[in-house]
């Protein structure tokens, strides 16, 4: 958590903001959202004496909501100096606060050393935190947003790419949100592009990939004759496979599983990745 206030207050206090600034970007809105719903849950857990559940709670909100997701997210406006930076300052500041002062009552040490830095006195004179924000489109529009960004970095991380390398370009088909002020372009480094019409792809087969697990013990020293006899079969037998093929001019048995096409997609005459997230389809097309 250390190290999460640490981040927060080194943006803050690396240029002046406007503390009154409109929370107008939908991450900066979804996090209000997701911080009331923690300061309902962990009052009536306080409330209740359950004080095990009140601290996961917390340290969920701390850990999944804020930075793993949140603080990835808007990075991008806390280096730049554009007007959305004054939005996201002004978020992290009230979440800051009332973190702290959710910490007190568990960590009282830590909890003043952290707050000491907002400059508002201590924050065991503070009060218990109220936080009723409720912005619904925003809590299903950041869902969407912290879902989608997540699982295209997990997309670059499992292909071996830095999480900052360039990308190409993302376009998201979603029909109910078009407009995240950015962040995603800046955490992806990719050009973002949400779309609210249905994705019009097209499959194109493509190569044909084995199983040498089922192959090796079946065909032994004929697989490489039983792979070209594979690559040899039309289209729509590669799909739906025949019981037997023909190897070195002798029917055999096809086992199951030996082998499945794979397939491409293309829009707009573009080669692109496809990633289902939930409902909605993202397309990634790489830079040349």
């Amino acid at each position: 958590l250390w190290n999460i206030a640490r981040f927060v207050l080194i943006q803050l206090e690396r240029r002046a903001f406007d503390a009154s600034a409109p929370l107008t970007a939908v991450a900066d809105r979804w996090l209000m959202t997701r911080l009331s719903g923690t300061v309902s849950e962990v009052t009536a857990c306080m409330d209740g004496c359950q004080f095990d559940r009140a601290l996961r709670a917390i340290r969920e909100f701390a850990w999944d909501v804020l930075a793993d997701n949140y603080i990835e997210l808007v990075k991008g406006r806390l280096y730049s100096d554009e007007p959305g930076r004054d939005s996201a300052c002004r978020a992290l500041t009230r979440t800051l606060d009332t973190l702290c002062r959710l910490m007190a009552p568990f960590t009282p040490h830590f909890a003043e050393e952290c707050y000491s830095y907002l400059g508002r006195g201590s924050v065991h004179f503070a009060g218990w935190p109220v936080c009723e924000y409720d912005d619904p489109d925003a809590a299903r529009d950041g869902d969407l947003l912290a879902l989608v960004v997540a699982d295209i970095r997990r997309y670059k991380h499992e292909r071996g790419m830095a999480l900052n390398a360039p990308l190409g370009k993302v376009t998201i088909f979603s029909p109910l949100f078009g407009d995240d002020s950015g962040d995603a372009a800046r955490a992806l480094n990719a050009e973002v592009v949400w779309r609210r019409e249905t994705a019009r792809l097209e499959k194109v087969m493509g190569d044909v990939q084995f199983n040498m697990a089922v192959i090796g013990p079946a065909f032994r020293k004929q697989a490489r004759a039983f792979m070209d006899a594979v690559r040899a079969l039309p289209p729509e037998s590669l799909e739906n496979p025949p019981d037997s093929i023909e190897v070195d001019g002798t029917a055999m048995p096809l086992p199951k599983d030996a082998f499945f096409p794979t397939y491409t997609y293309m829009e707009e005459g573009e080669k692109v990745d496809v990633l289902n997230v939930g409902d909605v389809i993202v397309t990634i097309q790489h830079t040349a």
